[in-house]
């Protein structure tokens, strides 16, 4: 009887714990992938609790994407940085966390099982690289669809005459000023 009476236990134990762990995490449908990741406030928090901790190994630092345009179920979290030293902030970062894999603009990582991804840049470039990261796809390519319109080419590097001579990029509102078009949050793009 007694062993009876364990075993039930040991099952409702088994179950709760089972219950916690589907509330932890996610499969959410990501551009035509399951992706399975943490609850939306989890997500966010985490965002913050990276942020803070790498950016004294930063000039300048900003949460993009997705937490950026204020969607309330963030699946993953994207940051847009200038690193005052980049290999200090990813040794750093390596002590920490999962390292994936990276390249000269980007590195992915996966954080307490949520996919994080960073993208380096500069002064010149910093609005452009907010723009191209905090944008709806929609939003972003119709701004560069204005951009060649006027003769000129839009990226996350800046916006460009023809010949290549950068016109705008330090911010969001000098692109859209120089595109003509009044700046929008990025929650309203």
């Amino acid at each position: 009887m007694l062993w009876r009476l364990l075993q039930e236990d040991n099952i409702k134990i088994y179950k709760l714990h089972y219950l916690f762990e589907l509330m932890k995490e996610r499969r959410v449908l990501k551009k035509g992938k399951v992706v399975v990741t943490q609850k939306g406030e989890v997500v966010i928090h985490l965002a913050n609790k990276i942020v803070k901790s790498i950016k004294p190994l930063c000039s300048r630092i900003e949460i993009v994407g997705s937490i950026r345009r204020k969607e309330k179920n963030p699946v993953d979290i994207d940051i847009v940085l200038i690193p005052k030293n980049r290999e200090k902030l990813e040794e750093f970062m390596k002590k920490m966390w999962k390292y994936l894999q990276g390249g000269e603009k980007k590195s992915n990582w996966k954080i307490e099982g949520v996919k994080v991804e960073l993208y380096y840049t500069n002064k010149e470039e910093w609005g452009a690289e907010l723009l191209a990261y905090s944008s709806e796809f929609g939003a972003g390519i119709g701004l560069r669809m204005v951009a060649k319109r006027k003769g000129m080419k839009l990226s996350q590097h800046g916006l460009f005459s023809r010949k290549g001579r950068r016109i705008a990029g330090r911010s969001e509102e000098q692109i859209y000023h120089s595109l003509g078009r009044p700046w929008k949050k990025p929650e309203n793009r």
